[in-house]
């Protein structure tokens, strides 16, 4: 069973959150968007509505000077007026060596989303208190914002270095911070740069063991995880992160028999055994997974990710209603997932209600990842009923109400359409939407695999070319007009010549080596032809490779064998057009 779609709720898939910093004085989120020249549009305060909750509690010289500008700067913050508060507490902050003072006008400046100013306060808040860790560490996402990864490293290494019992908590911010900004190579030598990096800290290798897993770079990952246990052997949140590497690296059996014994104790944790129960999952041992997930239900019977999990579990066993009766239990709960309404359509197309599965297909939040599969569904389920038109419309609608995703949204019509054996249906969407995105490669490869069984190969070739402007080596689109060229004219050479490159790209394709061994065929060298396509049917015994490798077998006179080919072919895919013209050219 697949429990990879599982919410992974802690560290192991390092959850997409926002970027979120805490301090005494100070609680910012940020995104990972691009800054713009002049200000932080992404940067949204989460302390309040207003800037009167905070106020300075040091001791200070209370001049009549402070005071005027600390009050009028709250005053312009009750009004909305930030710009102007920032500019007072800067003014105060610069009056007397406050923390206080300095923290206040940081959090002011945030507020203008203004990079300037956010820095300027920020560098005070440091000349004030340079020891104060959490200042520094506070300033990381704005240089990561900033794409100032050297300045970040610095002042990494002085927050960690001020404080290291705090580190583990530092890294994991900082960590959570770098998946919503950085590239996996950033990220990782941001990582890397750190002191504690050339030093084996756990904390710091533990950290990076954690990015080289979310970047999916698992092999990178082992080495820092196993130097961790070997320093802090029974370290819990290490074992679990070396599970979930061993299993992304098809190690499963090792990593249950890593998570087993602790897992499997008296005094093990929630977190353990669902990490534990979820592994078992992953790796097909559906039962075993099953009873400790209804262990966990009965004692956190409110627990989403148990939930969850239990209604995967019962898709899995095609068990409709009580899939049914655990995503109702989400449903009930606040769904904060957003996936709920997703699979309640999946359940109720087990239990053959398919009126109810379209409301809750069409009832999935267009935030929800679930979003596009929902609509999937939603149009298929359409189709099968006959409603072709209903569905056409809920596509025709998509594209209004989210015009970003049009283009995808027209790609999805034709190729529901093709599926539907309305080739000129299809052929005439795509004409209308590449008028309004004529440069979508997916929109021009589309056109241009529908434009062939139309004859209309003037506009596949010009479509794939367009294509190839855009990506020279673009693999897809080299063996497609190759193929076509083969079989459908006599520009065999040229052909050949596409069909190797896309072969370069990627060698062992079953598709690209049935095409280079039917352009072989043509070129009338029938034993390198037979060579490529036995090597394609070897990958993937598709009927249409079948139907090639047969044919040249029977020119080659070796009609018995053809005829063994054909049969097989037959046994997959008795309607398969390619091969039934074939086999009647050859009067069989």
């Amino acid at each position: 069973m697949d429990l990879l779609q599982l919410h992974w709720k802690k560290w192991v898939h390092l959850s997409q959150r926002s970027l979120v910093l805490s301090l005494p004085l100070l609680l910012i989120s940020c995104s990972s968007a691009p800054i713009q020249t002049e200000t932080i549009d992404t940067i949204e305060p989460v302390i309040s509505d207003s800037i009167e909750e905070e106020v300075v509690v040091e001791d200070l010289p209370l001049t009549s000077e402070l005071i005027y500008y600390i009050l009028m700067a709250e005053i312009a913050g009750q009004r909305g007026e930030m710009e102007v508060a920032v500019e007072l507490y800067h003014r105060a902050s610069t009056l007397e060596e406050s923390a206080s003072v300095a923290g206040r006008s940081a959090q002011v400046a945030i507020y203008t989303r203004n990079q300037k100013r956010i820095n300027r306060a920020l560098e005070r808040w440091i000349d004030v208190d340079p020891s104060d860790a959490d200042i520094y560490i506070m300033q990381a996402p704005f240089l990561m914002l900033e794409g100032d990864f050297d300045t970040l490293i610095k002042t990494l290494n002085t927050a960690l270095n001020l404080t290291p019992e705090k580190s583990r908590d530092y890294l994991s911010r900082i960590a959570d911070n770098l998946t919503e900004t950085a590239k996996a190579e950033q990220a990782l030598s941001t990582i890397q740069g750190l002191d504690g990096y050339a030093s084996n800290n756990p904390e710091v290798l533990f950290t990076y063991a954690r990015l080289a897993a979310f970047y999916k770079q698992y092999k990178a990952a082992l080495p820092a995880i196993n130097e961790v246990l070997k320093q802090q052997t029974n370290r819990e949140d290490a074992i679990v992160l070396k599970a979930d590497i061993l299993q992304r690296l098809h190690r499963g059996d090792e990593a249950i028999a890593l998570l087993k014994q602790i897992a499997s104790s008296e005094t093990a944790n929630e977190d353990l055994r669902f990490a534990y129960a979820k592994l078992l999952g992953e790796n097909n041992k559906t039962i075993a997974a099953q009873t400790i997930f209804e262990q966990l239900y009965k004692e956190h019977p409110d627990n989403e990710e148990i939930i969850f999990a239990l209604g995967l579990l019962a898709l899995e066993k095609r068990e409709g209603k009580v899939a049914k009766s655990y995503f109702s239990q989400l449903v009930t709960l606040g769904d904060r997932g957003q996936q709920a309404s997703y699979f309640m359509g999946l359940s109720e197309e087990l239990n053959k209600d398919i009126d109810a599965a379209l409301i809750w297909f069409a009832s999935v939040p267009a935030e929800s990842q679930r979003f596009q599969s929902a609509q999937s569904r939603y149009i298929n389920l359409l189709a099968e009923q006959g409603k072709l038109e209903k569905a056409r419309l809920h596509l025709k609608l998509l594209r209004k109400e989210q015009p970003k995703r049009a283009a995808v949204y027209y790609a999805f019509e034709a190729s529901f359409l093709r599926e539907q054996k309305q080739d000129k249906a299809a052929f005439d969407l795509y004409s209308e939407a590449l008028v309004k995105y004529p440069k979508d490669i997916d929109l021009l490869y589309g056109q241009a695999m529908v434009a062939e069984p139309l004859n209309r190969l003037t506009i596949l070739e010009e479509n794939l070319k367009a294509v190839l402007v855009q990506e020279p080596d673009n693999s897809q689109a080299l063996n497609a007009l190759g193929y076509t060229l083969a079989d459908r004219t006599n520009r065999h050479q040229e052909a050949l010549v596409l069909i190797q490159k896309a072969i370069e790209l990627k060698p062992n394709d079953a598709f690209y080596l049935d095409s280079l061994g039917w352009v072989y065929f043509r070129l009338g060298d029938l034993d390198k032809a037979i060579t490529f396509l036995e090597q394609a049917v070897e990958i993937q015994d598709d009927p249409e490779f079948l139907a090639h490798l047969g044919e040249v077998l029977w020119v080659q006179g070796k009609q018995s064998q053809a005829k063994i080919i054909w049969q097989k072919a037959l046994k997959k895919d008795k309607d398969n057009r390619l091969l039934q013209e074939t086999m009647s050219r050859f009067r069989l």
